[in-house]
């Protein structure tokens, strides 16, 4: 499952385009990713866990959850890969964070059963496409829908064990508190037996 790494965004990612990835020097100290001479993220290893939460959240609870997803209200950007309700099955991951109370802590939870189009080739889910899915339920849980328009401006992650295409999973975000424009905040996949499949930790940035 590789090595758990921090990425920082620095630019906006250009699409279509050829970028190209430049070992720093020193041992495991990380990469660079570059468009031309543009730096446009940097990479690292990270060693972390997420505080997992006691609460258990069944999928038909992350269900429920996702139908109430603010991400269905006036979404700045409806074609997001992850969350973008524009996005049809198989073209985009249609994960639909909504909020979600127990135990007097406050959540954002969402269900996902990834298709076909996620999947390598032994029928589990590609890391890539699972590192997507951990990023915009973090945002959410960090104020996506409440404190304006956040962008993704760092996300940690450390995959922890195969997601199978056709898995019910949940994923479970919470905030971690707001330093100025910096919103922190957590998340969690879970396979279909409740076991803890991969984790993340961002940092969203308020925009204006």
């Amino acid at each position: 499952m590789g090595v758990p790494a921090d990425v920082t965004l620095r630019k906006p990612i250009p699409i279509e385009r050829d970028l190209h990835i430049h070992s720093r020097d020193g041992a495991n100290s990380g990469v660079l990713v570059k468009h031309g001479d543009e730096l446009i993220a940097e990479a690292a290893p990270l060693s972390w866990a997420v505080d997992m939460p006691i609460d258990q959240v069944e999928f038909e609870e992350a269900s429920r959850a996702a139908a109430k997803s603010p991400a269905f209200m006036n979404h700045p950007f409806p074609t997001c890969f992850v969350c973008g309700p524009d996005r049809t099955a198989g073209d985009g991951l249609r994960i639909f964070p909504g909020p979600l109370e127990k135990s007097g802590r406050a959540y954002y939870a969402a269900h996902w059963i990834p298709d076909s189009s996620a999947a390598d080739g032994n029928g589990r889910v590609r890391d890539e496409i699972v590192w997507a899915a951990l990023d915009c339920p973090t945002g959410f849980a960090g104020g996506f829908a409440s404190a304006g328009t956040l962008v993704t401006g760092r996300l940690g992650a450390r995959l922890i064990a195969p997601v199978r295409v056709g898995e019910r999973c949940v994923l479970l975000s919470w905030a971690l508190g707001v330093e100025g424009r910096k919103h922190l905040s957590e998340a969690v996949l879970l396979g279909e037996d409740g076991t803890l499949r991969a984790e993340s930790r961002a940092t969203w940035i308020k925009l204006g």
